[in-house]
């Protein structure tokens, strides 16, 4: 997946979003018309939606491995 900027006039195609997209997002494993057009608004706020819903655990929390023994 990769994001990048648009360079043809697209409107934003997240819900009822009515502004221009400034950035498009290309999937690896689709089709053809594999992009999605979004906005700088909109493409902030699925990042804080991601960010509250993909949380990675840090080292110090993370389990340990069990050790095998020989």
């Amino acid at each position: 997946m990769e994001i990048t900027q648009n360079t043809t006039r697209v409107r934003c195609e997240l819900g009822a979003c009515r502004n221009r997209a400034e950035h498009a997002v290309r999937f690896d494993r689709v089709g053809i018309r594999s992009r999605l057009y979004v906005c700088d608004k909109c493409l902030h706020e699925l990042y804080d939606a991601i960010g509250a819903t993909v949380v990675p655990k840090s080292i110090e929390t993370a389990k340990p491995r069990a050790k095998k023994e020989k």
